[in-house]
């Protein structure tokens, strides 16, 4: 069922993170949809788990009242998943992830990556096994942090 990565999507995630200031993910459904998008809120909504990425799993969760997330869900990110991100994708079914932009470019920002997704994920394939696209459409979005 693996369909992604779609330009369009990330293109618009690229624009939303440039006009929001906030790193931007969402969660799409296996006919291209987005279901939910969600921006870093951290400071917003004192709460450290207020990710980008946590907050579009919790709206799509809410939205399909379920813990889960159905066959060919994807979720889509302007910038690698920390490892809070990460655990929580393994544990919500998503199918895959795609993100753009990675800690190489992250300009003056602290490296809060210490644990890759890509490690993060290939240790929790035993609960649920998640594809991963990298630097998807990195060229667009690099020079953001800069």
């Amino acid at each position: 069922m693996k369909k992604h990565p779609s330009e369009p999507i990330m293109h618009t995630l690229i624009e939303l993170q440039r006009k929001e200031y906030s790193i931007i993910a969402a969660i799409v459904d296996s006919g291209n949809n987005i279901i939910s998008i969600g921006k870093t809120t951290v400071f917003d909504e004192h709460d450290p788990t207020a990710h980008s990425e946590i907050n579009a799993i919790r709206k799509a969760c809410k939205l399909l009242n379920s813990h889960t997330l159905p066959k060919g869900y994807w979720l889509y990110t302007t910038f690698e998943p920390c490892p809070l991100c990460s655990s929580a994708i393994t544990c919500t079914g998503i199918d895959g992830v795609v993100y753009a932009n990675n800690p190489t470019y992250r300009g003056k920002e602290q490296n809060w990556s210490f644990i890759s997704c890509e490690e993060v994920l290939q240790k929790g394939a035993y609960i649920h096994d998640v594809s991963l696209i990298k630097d998807f459409m990195i060229d667009e979005i690099k020079d953001y942090f800069i």
